[in-house]
């Protein structure tokens, strides 16, 4: 297909694709910075170069390729030359070289401009996966404002991008908040169809950015360098940082961590019968479990221990709003009975308001499954922090679902081996997923998988073909139908949440043949589990995926 038919076919696709923004984040930074900060100047820095770190990886050895654009628009080679760290900010230091049969493309690895006219790279992410956070790029006056950095824009004019040459190299630099001095490793977690890269090494001494001209030749050759104007961070200053929720589902339980707070939610049908507000006598079990891991888990200092009931939508929405308030109070006599006054305890009811499953299904039938997920007594309280110098104390959870926290995963060349597929049709178009071993990241786990066009013609992803979902955590993630179970346990792992974006990349326009490098951030299994089953919601199951 010719560029202009392309392009056409994507801009109407943009016109009812409304997803397709910049990401909210929330707040938490370690530093100062908030993520809407502001600053009146760009950040004074040390000369000083400093010395790498002692886990830098060899040059050369940072490589990803695949397609770059909101839609797809070529294929691109990037290399990470350095991830420089100082007080002040972050500066991540690439090579990108379009590789693609096209002579030339204008990718699009920024969220200025319509698709394809993006003079920006604010899609690059980074992600510390130990301290469970992610950083955006610096950018201009807001979060919908280009990165400062590097600009590929043309000649003439700063907002319009000019294209890259295939073959041509060109040197990027971009701009993020100050990493925490404890961190040396972090993953590049890119908003594009790129793997992750993750175990980039952290070097300090970042000197000051300096201000650069675009060359001035129009036609650089093949195998040559070119350089583009590069944009310090200065006036206005957006600066996003973001703590990451995480979800794990049992048949008795789910637990929720979304950033400092963790909320434990009990499915009321194991602690009360029905339409009973006392507990039963198996209750005790469960709660017992869940006051030790608030013992362990939940700072005083921090009140109140927050207990909300929750109903499903049977019945009036007056008895259900009752029925919640004495099912929570329940709860809370419990805890109090086990973990004394040391606790600040509050016990609400929700009723039928905040559902978190379907209670009937999409053709309008009663759901008997979505509305025992809705009929939960949740559990919230602040976790305690750990003090400099202190062992980590928010491990693996009482019921060891939960992968207990580890170092950054070193850098992986290769994806693996294909271990299992999927096929999806969708109107005419037929997509095959082809499933690679996943692997820990930190606290975290990576499902690696490509996304192949098996038909002909073009598939451009509206809706999302992965997207959706019963769950109401992640049905805005782009694979929002895909969970991980773990057979041994039961325990079911949802996306990997930042406000209401995901830890993930998504599925670009394709043409036949073409592959889309695709990712998703899971919480980790226990450290026991060595391998894990990937459900699709309406899809397919791939069972007995390892994990390293």
């Amino acid at each position: 297909m010719d560029a202009r038919r392309r392009t056409t076919v994507l801009l109407l696709a943009a016109a009812v694709l409304c997803a397709c923004g910049t990401p909210s984040q929330n707040s938490g930074s370690r530093s100062a910075t908030t993520p809407q900060q502001q600053t009146a100047s760009p950040p004074v820095l040390p000369s000083a170069a400093g010395s790498p770190s002692a886990n830098a990886a060899p040059a050369g050895t940072l490589v990803r390729e695949g397609l770059v654009g909101l839609y797809g628009s070529n294929a691109f080679k990037v290399e990470v030359k350095a991830l420089e760290s100082n007080r002040d900010l972050t500066v991540l230091k690439m090579e990108i070289t379009a590789t693609g049969e096209r002579s030339s493309s204008s990718g699009d690895f920024g969220y200025d401009g319509l698709p394809s006219q993006s003079v920006s790279f604010g899609r690059f992410r980074l992600f510390d996966p130990v301290g469970r956070k992610v950083y955006f790029t610096l950018r201009e006056n807001d979060a919908e404002g280009r990165a400062f950095g590097t600009r590929h824009s043309t000649a003439t004019t700063e907002n319009y991008p000019d294209d890259f040459r295939v073959g041509v190299r060109y040197p990027v630099e971009v701009y993020f908040p100050p990493l925490p001095a404890e961190v040396r490793q972090v993953s590049i977690v890119p908003d594009m169809a790129l793997a992750p890269f993750t175990g980039v090494p952290v070097t300090d001494g970042a000197v000051p950015p300096v201000a650069r001209q675009r060359d001035n030749t129009d036609t650089p050759a093949p195998g040559s360098t070119f350089q583009w104007p590069v944009v310090p961070p200065s006036g206005k200053i957006w600066s996003g940082v973001s703590d990451v929720n995480e979800l794990v589902e049992t048949p008795q339980k789910t637990t929720e961590q979304q950033g400092t707070q963790e909320t434990i939610g009990l499915r009321t049908d194991v602690l009360f019968r029905f339409d009973k507000a006392d507990l039963s006598d198996k209750a005790a079990t469960v709660l017992d479990e869940v006051v030790e891991e608030t013992r362990v888990r939940a700072d005083p200092a921090k009140p109140p221990i927050l207990i909300e009931g929750h109903t499903d939508s049977k019945g009036e929405p007056a008895y259900n709003q009752d029925l919640s308030v004495k099912r929570a109070e329940a709860v809370r006599r419990y805890l109090a009975g086990k973990l004394g006054d040391a606790y600040v305890y509050k016990a609400t009811g929700k009723g039928e308001s905040e559902p978190i499953a379907g209670n009937t299904k999409k053709d309008g039938s009663d759901d008997p499954e979505g509305r025992a997920r809705n009929r939960r007594v949740e559990i919230s309280y602040q976790i305690k922090q750990d003090l400099p110098g202190t062992t980590t104390t928010t491990g693996p959870s009482a019921d060891r679902v939960r992968g207990s926290g580890r170092g950054p995963a070193p850098f992986r060349a290769d994806a693996g081996p294909v271990v299992g597929s999927l096929s999806v049709k969708r109107f005419n178009d037929r997509l095959r997923v082809d499933v690679h071993p996943f692997y820990r990241d930190g606290a975290y786990l990576v499902a690696a998988f490509d996304v192949v066009l098996e038909s002909s013609g073009m598939f451009v992803p509206v809706p999302g073909p992965f997207s959706g979902g019963s769950h109401a955590f992640s049905s805005g993630s782009d694979y929002g139908t895909f969970s991980l179970l773990d057979p041994a346990t039961q325990a079911r792992y949802l996306p990997l949440k930042m406000s209401t974006e995901f830890v993930e990349n998504s599925v670009l326009t394709l043409e036949k043949g073409e592959v889309n490098r695709s990712y998703v951030y899971f919480p980790a299994p226990a450290d026991s589990a060595r391998t894990i089953t990937l459900e699709a919601e309406g899809i397919g199951t791939v069972p007995d995926i390892p994990i390293s």
